[in-house]
């Protein structure tokens, strides 16, 4: 990046000006399917006449975008020119009011930790002063010197050590209890240090490297008030949505359908109680319909060649419309959703999740089975999207039944008030078996003069739960659109509906299976074509 960046206003640069320095924090931050617009604010008092401000504190995340799309207001101030600086830059050691906070915290705990340790090990020492007066006295009654006292000087100096050495035991004991209700103190410093610590981790991985940016104002009074700038960073952060649906299978089944949305981001900056605002908009590609151009044809008169002609490629000449962003990190209508309280989350690799908002839906609710790919029907409900704005396609998603995790997994688009059918986990004791029980090609050979293909299929479902069950069924029956390609298909019992969802060839069953009920389709198809072809 260049030394420096200058976005002039109204006029040059002031040669001479006061400087005053101004910490900005986050307070808002709007975050796309990639990249995200953050507002910094800050406060200023100042005098009357023409001043500097240097705002401090914004992280050089992405510093070009930053600087093209960065706007500063400021409240009853004329500003003539901003300043923007990339390298060389002065406060380069600049470090957050939060992170200042935590380190300071840090510092006081170690500081009572050691005056607790001081404290103890003070009342130890009273003790091991006292074990060294016993050891004194113990060798004083072992000194030669004592064998020539008569009885009663003996006496008296039995009588001396035996007094003092009880004191000396009484005081180091003492001290020893001393020292040991000291220290039951460092529990709790420790397990304050450990948190203390652990906020302060939280807040480090912020970057050391920051931008420069100073706005010269000019005030007719003394003035305060509040400042802001805005920057996008395209790179350093995304969002994408997470669903949970709870289904509750009570008499009046509903599901519960909370929203959810998972961000990270990496600008360098940890935010710290900022308004959160997530958008399916993407601020970066096309932002108007391409320009087209007339097409000019020509034809000339045809001379006859028996080479093979040389063909050339017409050249076309249009304006490049630019990258267009990807379609799948643009999702929905232009939606913004914003949380109603305000959130943290640390620079770095880590997913922060945010509840959204939860809804609940009345379904219909039922088992379904595709013998021909599952071995068990699924609990599956069927009910209309309850709100008026697409529930996007999410990589994250769980599902419940009962409160109960029964699944997690990615889940497609869902629009406004269209309906659905969702699973909710299998039922294993409601078991489904498709069986071919005959298949056979006949008249196939040089000389044969059509071709055909007979295939019976059985289906046998079996209800092992202890409920009643409403089930449906899918299979299928081959289609042709050809004339040649005659194929005929019975069922016993007959199904309830045919090309299931305008999808020709499916094919529906609806039962109702009580507690130990098995049912069982037979399913017949023929297939029949001419001589000299091949199935496909």
């Amino acid at each position: 990046m260049k030394n420096l960046f200058y976005l002039l206003a109204l006029a040059p640069t002031l040669l001479s000006a006061e400087t005053f320095t101004i910490d900005t924090k986050v307070s808002e931050v709007t975050v796309y399917p990639q990249g995200v617009e953050v507002l910094r604010t800050g406060t200023y008092s100042i005098p009357a006449g023409t001043h500097r401000l240097v705002l401090l504190g914004v992280p050089a995340s992405d510093p070009d975008t930053q600087l093209s799309t960065m706007q500063v207001q400021a409240d009853g101030l004329s500003r003539s020119a901003l300043i923007i600086r990339g390298d060389d830059v002065p406060w380069h050691d600049y470090v957050s009011d939060e992170v200042k906070q935590a380190e300071d915290r840090v510092t006081d705990i170690e500081n009572q930790i050691a005056t607790v340790e001081d404290r103890a090990e003070t009342a130890r020492l009273r003790a091991e002063a006292a074990r060294h007066k016993i050891a004194f006295l113990s060798n004083l009654g072992r000194n030669e010197g004592l064998a020539g006292s008569d009885a009663e000087n003996l006496r008296n100096i039995a009588q001396m050590v035996g007094e003092e050495s009880l004191n000396a035991e009484n005081t180091a004991q003492t001290a020893e209890i001393e020292a040991r209700k000291i220290e039951e103190k460092l529990v709790d410093l420790e397990e304050q240090l450990n948190a203390a610590q652990a906020d302060l981790a939280a807040l480090l991985p912020e970057t050391e490297e920051r931008l420069f940016i100073a706005v010269d104002v000019t005030a007719k009074a003394a003035s305060e008030g509040a400042i802001s700038l805005s920057y996008i960073d395209f790179y350093n952060a995304d969002w994408q949505p997470g669903y949970e649906f709870d289904l509750k299978t009570t008499d009046t089944p509903e599901v519960r359908i909370d929203r959810r949305v998972l961000v990270t981001q990496e600008t360098g900056e940890n935010w710290q109680d900022v308004r959160l605002s997530v958008s399916t908009l993407q601020p970066v590609g096309q932002n108007s319909a391409s320009r087209i151009f007339p097409q000019r044809r020509s034809i000339s008169e045809y001379v006859a060649n028996l080479e093979e002609p040389v063909v050339e490629a017409p050249v076309v000449v249009e304006e490049t419309a630019g990258f267009a962003p990807d379609p799948a990190s643009v999702q929905g209508t232009g939606i913004t959703y914003t949380l109603s309280e305000p959130i943290s989350i640390a620079s770095g690799s880590e997913i922060a999740e945010f509840a959204l908002d939860s809804m609940t839906q009345s379904v219909e609710l039922y088992a379904l089975a595709n013998p021909s790919r599952d071995e068990t029907a699924y609990r599956t409900a069927r009910f209309t999207n309850p709100y008026d704005q697409m529930l996007l396609s999410a990589n994250f998603a769980r599902w419940r039944v009962n409160g109960v995790l029964v699944a997690t997994d990615s889940t497609a688009s869902i629009g406004p008030r269209e309906e659905v059918e969702m699973g909710f986990g299998p039922l294993y004791a409601l078991t489904v078996k498709r069986d071919i029980l005959g298949r056979s090609q006949g008249d196939v050979g040089l000389i044969s003069r059509s071709n055909q293909s007979q295939e019976r299929a059985q289906i046998k479902v079996e209800n092992l739960t202890g409920e009643t069950w409403p089930l449906r069924i899918l299979d299928r029956v081959p289609f042709s659109e050809q004339d040649d390609l005659e194929i005929t298909w019975t069922a016993r019992p007959k199904p309830s509906e045919e090309n299931v969802d305008n999808r020709r060839g499916i094919l529906a069953w609806e039962l109702e299976l009580a507690p130990g009920q098995s049912e069982t389709i037979q399913l017949d198809t023929k297939l029949s074509w001419p001589e000299g072809m091949e199935l496909h």
